[in-house]
């Protein structure tokens, strides 16, 4: 079942986000930052984190939010699920539960950015299979040698 997430799930998505690969042991702090500002209040009413929840606890998360310099263009800022729960469809489930969403309030286009390392070609394989366009590649944007590669996808 995806729902808005709650401050209770803030340990447990972070747990999930080491848990898929996406942050070490050791580098959440930052995650754990903007899950408290969420919560908060303080990133704005624009901003929102979904789970998809089993037995009671999240096993997806995607957070998404506005780009404030553009009209009604949005970036997909996370998405991930725990590795047991991979290949299920519950990763396209969280997309398309944003893009509903977005399109229902007359939203025009969903960003998504990765890198271009090969321990990230499921991922961008996983963009386009729901549908996303490699619209850009910044060479050597992360890193020297680790490309963005920002995919798009129109919603209206």
């Amino acid at each position: 079942m995806i729902r808005l997430t709650t401050p209770n799930d803030s340990a447990a998505l972070i747990a999930l986000a080491v848990a898929a690969g996406m942050f070490a042991a050791n580098e959440t702090e930052a995650l754990g930052k903007v899950l408290a500002d969420y919560f908060s209040g303080n990133l704005g009413d624009n901003h929102i984190w979904i789970a998809d929840e089993e037995e009671g606890k999240p096993c997806g998360v995607a957070y998404y939010a506005p780009d404030p310099m553009a009209d009604r263009t949005w970036y997909l800022y996370m998405i991930a699920v725990h590795p047991d729960y991979q290949r299920q469809g519950r990763g396209k489930a969280l997309i398309e539960h944003v893009e509903n969403a977005l399109r229902a309030s007359g939203e025009r286009l969903l960003l998504v950015e990765t890198s271009g390392l090969a321990k990230y070609d499921r991922a961008r394989a996983f963009y386009i299979k729901c549908g996303f366009e490699q619209e850009a590649r910044i060479r050597d944007y992360w890193a020297a040698g680790d490309d963005k590669i920002v995919f798009r996808k129109a919603l209206i």
